[in-house]
């Protein structure tokens, strides 16, 4: 239990030594229960409702773009990822050209979405008791299942970087296995390690009801897209000997159709965003009733 002022409660659930829920108690008021993911996407907020028309247009303004930024990067970067399965090989010269593109715009994307996670954490008290956006860029919320989702996401895709840049340069078998396949296949654990974070943090949550909340699918089209990455990189090891990757067919299907799932999860957090712009100007109109 936390107490922010003489009249501000909190109290934390957790599942394992991450919190999940937060119960805020005000003076002479029941207590309201917030959960992680909607409070990081900024639908469930609480100082809002106390604030004056302007600063809660300000307010909402500042959270919504940075949700578009990342749900329109992450789009942009998953159809590079997903464009040269469908190109004729004859334009095969390209295809790390835009993998590399496209891995710059899912590093964006990740680290916008770090960002997020650190100024829109719950186990962070200040949190109840800020009015305006002060974007803090680096921080450390070990406690936060959507922080932990972020920082290793961001840490994968940086991999990628790597894998994409060096697959321009390197042409030895043995430096590609180093350069290539290494970073790839680290880059592919973080998405699956992250993946895992963001399932556990939309777990214990009653509101999201499986097959039918946009939270869910989002998760789990992203967990589908992960493992393709996986088994892409699994199979893209070059062989020493003659220089071939062990499966190019199945790496470029896989890789393909995990590009195609991270689209439809980014098209879909559009969809979240836009869904909880309604939730939260609903719950303000109700406050000025």
């Amino acid at each position: 239990m936390k107490t922010l002022h003489t009249d501000h409660t909190l109290e934390y659930e957790h599942l394992g030594p991450f919190v999940v829920h937060v119960w805020l108690k005000k003076k002479h008021m029941p207590w309201e229960r917030y959960a992680a993911r909607p409070v990081r996407k900024g639908v469930h907020w609480i100082k809002p409702m106390e604030l004056p028309e302007r600063e809660h247009t300000q307010f909402v303004a500042c959270t919504r773009k940075i949700n578009y930024w990342v749900a329109v990067c992450f789009m942009i970067g998953a159809s590079l990822f997903s464009v040269p399965g469908f190109l004729p090989e004859r334009l095969s010269s390209i295809y790390n050209v835009v993998y590399f593109c496209g891995s710059i715009f899912f590093t964006t994307a990740a680290y916008l979405q770090l960002i997020e996670s650190i100024n829109k954490d719950i186990t962070n008290p200040d949190l109840f008791q800020t009015q305006y956006c002060h974007w803090i860029r680096a921080a450390w919320r070990p406690r936060s299942l959507g922080y932990c989702s972020s920082l290793v996401q961001f840490s994968g895709t940086v991999c990628f970087n790597v894998n994409c840049f060096d697959a321009l340069v390197l042409s030895e078998p043995l430096a590609m296995d180093i350069g290539i396949w290494t970073p790839g296949m680290a880059g592919s654990v973080c998405f699956l390690v992250s993946c895992l974070f963001a399932w556990m943090e939309i777990a214990r949550d009653a509101a999201i009801i499986r097959f039918k909340s946009v939270a869910w699918w989002i998760v789990w089209v992203n967990i589908a897209g992960s493992v393709a990455f996986q088994i892409s990189s699994a199979v893209a090891f070059y062989r020493v000997a003659t220089g071939e990757q062990v499966a190019p067919v199945l790496a470029m299907v896989t890789l393909t159709f995990g590009g195609v799932c991270f689209f439809i999860g980014a098209f879909l957090l559009r969809v979240e965003d836009m869904l909880d712009a309604k939730k939260l100007e609903g719950a303000m109109a109700d406050a000025t009733v």
